[in-house]
C-alpha cells in the first residue's frame, strides 16, 4: 500500500516497512526469555534503490553494530548508567571503555585469555598490576 511520508509526519520517507522480531536471551547456552515485537522503519530509500532483501541486510547491519559494541558498554560497562555531565570527562571515561574493549580482544585468542568481558574486567579488578606491568613493559 502506496503512503506518501509527509501525511504520516515523515517528510522525505520513500518507504515505510515493517519487521516482525523475535528475540530470545540466552544464558550458558539456553533460552531464558524469548520476546516478540513489531518495528516499524522509514528510510528515504525508494523501492527501486533497495528491495526488501536489500532493506532487511542494512538492517541487520545496523543491529550488528549494535549487539557487538553498544551491548557491551551498555550491559558489561553499564555506560547508559554513568551520570559524568563534564563533556571532556565523559569523552575520557569513553575512550577508556574502549580501551577496555580493545585490550580484552587481543588477550581474547591468547593461550591464557579470558573469553568474556565480565570476567576479564573482574579479574583486572582484582589485581590490576599484570596488566600494568603488561602495558608498560
Amino acid at each position: 500500500m502506496e503512503v506518501d511520508g509527509a501525511t504520516l509526519g515523515l517528510a522525505g520517507a520513500a518507504q515505510l516497512i515493517q519487521i516482525d522480531r523475535k528475540t530470545q536471551i540466552l544464558r550458558k547456552g539456553r533460552v531464558v526469555k524469548t520476546t516478540e515485537e513489531t518495528a516499524y522503519i522509514a528510510t528515504s530509500l525508494w523501492a527501486e534503490q533497495a528491495d526488501p532483501q536489500n532493506l532487511l541486510g542494512l538492517v541487520r547491519g545496523y543491529w550488528a553494530i549494535e549487539t557487538k559494541q553498544h551491548y557491551r558498554r551498555d550491559h558489561t560497562q553499564r555506560e547508559d548508567h554513568c551520570q559524568v555531565r563534564h563533556t571532556i570527562a565523559a569523552r575520557n571515561l569513553s575512550l577508556m571503555r574502549s580501551v577496555a574493549i580493545f585490550l580484552f580482544e587481543v588477550q581474547r585468542w591468547g593461550r591464557h585469555g579470558k573469553k568474556s568481558l565480565p570476567d576479564w574486567q573482574r579479574k583486572n579488578q582484582r589485581n590490576p598490576y599484570p596488566l600494568i606491568a603488561h602495558l608498560t613493559g
